[in-house]
Parts: structure tokens; C-alpha cells; sequence
């Protein structure tokens, strides 16, 4: 087999080749050490990798491109562009969603807004508002990826066990061989922990408090570390003697770090909340920060880009040449009551509309999404993309927002990317 570094980039004798330190842009940690076999067209994962990156990488090389098409029927990709900017320009209300695409594409959507109108949300936004309503009621003190990885030696994790939505949490934050070794404790309070965390945390001391309620067992820490007097047996399923240990542990620690996914709780905001105002309680002795988790489809980096291109974050709408932000107004659940179309863009997982929009969506429904995308209804338009970091070049943003990733092709590319096909429906307007 051959071995070169440079994706893209054929062995010269036809063999397959293995690209090494390829980025995987699918969730926010933004692991850059995967390991991709290139045989043709076909790509699969080796090595060291989570089950969903494996999952999404896989490609083979002998499958036709699906082809494009108009209410189920195909058709090519310039028709496909010429339908969905006809159905645009009649709107009245687009609702442009999902945004799974690299900063390229969502360039092109936030142009495509500007032209035809239109509200945009990411499909993951549901925990970034959660943990915005937080920041906004207090602030936080924020740590980073790196932060934790070399100086955390205790962590707090709040809810389930992250490595179901985040593979390799664990072996990225705590690394077999850390830059500054120390006794490190991982506490999680919520769920047990899994077979795969578990296995990532071998030699590192860790505990279950095996919370029913972690609003209130987080209050019951916020008042233990300051000091309070706290009564009963146990507070939100947990024992009170274990909450008194886990808050002598991070009282203790050189950097506590609290983890969450917003997403999971229906009361995310307030988890977000008492872990930011436990953070708080223990900076007055020591340090600590909290770790948000997230990312998903570059949600980080679609947020960024219109809050450099609107000044607002996501859940936005463009009218008139206007923009106006409302968290809740223009969330996607909610925005989609008033729309007449919904453009929903998905290039980095075979991801349909959720039926939450499109079950009572008496609307047109354009789809820019990956070719293997499966679909209950035939979306007026399908334009089938190119996954970025697979079939061509791009960009994305870590959970933490501090770095940018480069993502690189792996193959010559046969379907445009994101940002190809959106200029492609706007191009006979301009």
C-alpha cells in the first residue's frame, strides 16, 4: 500500500493510498489524526477512529452518483438549479435550515438569503440557544479544548455519557500521556458511564453520582462550595455525602472543568446555568472553567459567519435587505408555521428534513444534501452535494470556536459542493 500525506494526491502505480492526519469535520471535536484509505473512488477509515466518523467516511467506489431531481423524477443539476430558483423567487417566507455545510457553503446560503429572503437556523442549534440563554442571564468562564487536555485534572460531566454523540471525547481531553502529568478524576453525574468512555479513562480515577435531577444536584454543589448548609438524604438521586466529596474534589482541584450537551436536556438552560454559576463559586479559590459540548455539522463556524457577515448569530431572517434576529421567533420549529418554502441543506450526513417540519409543511421543500439522503416524501427539489473534507476542501470550526480546521479532499469530486450548487440557483438572478 501506498503511503503519502497529501490528500488528493494519486499513487503513481495505481495501489490504494493511505492519506494520514486527515481532519474529520463531522462533530465539534475536530480530531485531525484520522487515517483514510483512497482506492479510486472508494474511502474508508482505519485505525484509530470513532464508530461515527467510520461511519460517514465510508465510500464506495463503485456507486453511481445519485442524480438530481424534481419531484422524485430525475433530472440534471442545472434543471435542478433552474426549478429550485423558480420556486424562490414566488416565495414569500423561505425557511433555510439544517446549514450543514463548510464556511464555502455557508457563504453561498447567506447570500442566497440576501437575494430571495429568509430565516436561517442549523439543525443543532437547539443546545447552542440553551446554552446562550445562560450566557446571557450570566456569562461564563469558557476553557478550551487544549485548556482541559493539559491542565484539567478534575472533570465534571453533566448527563449522559458523551461519547454516544461524541466518539473520542475522552481520549482527546485526557490523552494516554498528558504534557502535565497529575492525579486526574473524572466524575460523572447523570448517566453511568459506557463501556467506550470507560476504556478512553483507563487509569484515570473515575465516579458515578447517579443524578435523577442534575439541576438540582448542581444546586446542591453551588451550595456546598460556597459554604451553605445543605440538608437530607438525597438531593436530585443523589446521595448527600457524595456530593459532598465531589464538591471537596473540585474545590481541590488545580482546574475543575465542567462538561454538558445542552441538547439533551429539556431544561439545558438551567443545567448550563448551575454549571456556570458553580464554575463561578469555585474561581473565588481556585481556577476552573466550563467546557460546552457541541459542533455538530459546523455549527460553530455557520454561527461565526453570520455574526460576521449579519452581526447576529443563527436564528435570523433577511428581509428587505433587513436583517433581524429572535431566538425564538425564528427558531426553525417556529419558523417554519410561517413558511412557504424550506430549503434544508445536509452535506455531511445522509440527514432528511425532520418530520417535526415537514409532516404538516404544506409548503415547496428543496433539498441540498448528501447523496445517500433518504426521504419519506420526494422533496420538490433534490440537488445532490459533496461532503466536505471527502470530496472537496473546506473549512470548519471547533466546538470551542477558537480554531478553524482545514478540511481536504480525498477524491476528485463528481457532485459540486454546497456552496457550487446554492450559486448555481442564485447565478441567473445576479
Amino acid at each position: 500500500m501506498t503511503s503519502i500525506d497529501t490528500p488528493g494526491v494519486a499513487a503513481s502505480d495505481g495501489s490504494p493510498r493511505l492519506v494520514r492526519d486527515v481532519v474529520c469535520g463531522f462533530c465539534g471535536l475536530g480530531c485531525d489524526d484520522l487515517e483514510i484509505e483512497v482506492s479510486g473512488r472508494a474511502v474508508r477509515a482505519r485505525g484509530t477512529v470513532c464508530p461515527e466518523a467510520a461511519k460517514l467516511f465510508l465510500r464506495r467506489g463503485e456507486e453511481p452518483d445519485r442524480s438530481a431531481s424534481r419531484a422524485g423524477e430525475a433530472c440534471s443539476q442545472d434543471d435542478a438549479a433552474s426549478a429550485a430558483r423558480d420556486i424562490l423567487a414566488a416565495a414569500r417566507s423561505p425557511l433555510i435550515a439544517g446549514l450543514g455545510a463548510d464556511i464555502d457553503g455557508g457563504r453561498a446560503i447567506v447570500d442566497l438569503a440576501a437575494t430571495f429572503g429568509g430565516v436561517l437556523d442549523h439543525s443543532a442549534s437547539v443546545g447552542l440557544f440553551r446554552n446562550f440563554a445562560a450566557t446571557q442571564r450570566t456569562g461564563w468562564l469558557a476553557s478550551t479544548l487544549a485548556e482541559v487536555r493539559n491542565r484539567c485534572d478534575v472533570l465534571l460531566v453533566v448527563g449522559d455519557d458523551p461519547t454516544s454523540a461524541f466518539g473520542r471525547l475522552f481520549e482527546r481531553l485526557y490523552p494516554a500521556d498528558p504534557l502535565f502529568a497529575k492525579s486526574r478524576r473524572v466524575i460523572f453525574l447523570g448517566a453511568a458511564p459506557g463501556e467506550r468512555a470507560l476504556k478512553q479513562l483507563d487509569g484515570v480515577a473515575v465516579s458515578h453520582l447517579p443524578a435523577s435531577d442534575p439541576v438540582a444536584a448542581l444546586e446542591a454543589l453551588n451550595g456546598l462550595v460556597a459554604g451553605r448548609r445543605i440538608t437530607g438524604e438525597t438531593i436530585g438521586g443523589v446521595p448527600l455525602p457524595a456530593l459532598a466529596d465531589t464538591a471537596a474534589a473540585l474545590q481541590g482541584a488545580a482546574y475543575a472543568v465542567a462538561t454538558w450537551n445542552a441538547a439533551e436536556f429539556a431544561e439545558g438552560d438551567l443545567v448550563a446555568e448551575r454549571v456556570t454559576a458553580l464554575i463561578d463559586a469555585l474561581n473565588v479559590t481556585t481556577r476552573a472553567g466550563v467546557f460546552p459540548l457541541g459542533g455538530r455539522d459546523n455549527i460553530i463556524g455557520i454561527n461565526q459567519l453570520l455574526l460576521w457577515r449579519l452581526g447576529y448569530p443563527l436564528r435570523t431572517a433577511i428581509r428587505g435587505g433587513v436583517s433581524a434576529h429572535d431566538p425564538d421567533l425564528f427558531a426553525a420549529a417556529n419558523a417554519v408555521k410561517d413558511a412557504d418554502v424550506l430549503v434544508w441543506v445536509s452535506a455531511f450526513r445522509p440527514e432528511p428534513p425532520p418530520a417535526s417540519l415537514v409532516e404538516d409543511f404544506a409548503g415547496k421543500i428543496i433539498v441540498l444534501g448528501h447523496p445517500d439522503t433518504p426521504f419519506d416524501r420526494d422533496p420538490d427539489v433534490f440537488i445532490p452535494v459533496g461532503t466536505p473534507g471527502i470530496d472537496h476542501a473546506g473549512t470548519v470550526f471547533r466546538m470551542d470556536s477558537i480554531v478553524s480546521l482545514p478540511l481536504g479532499a480525498l477524491r476528485v469530486a463528481t457532485l459540486p459542493g454546497v456552496a457550487e450548487a446554492v450559486r448555481r440557483i442564485a447565478g441567473a438572478v445576479a
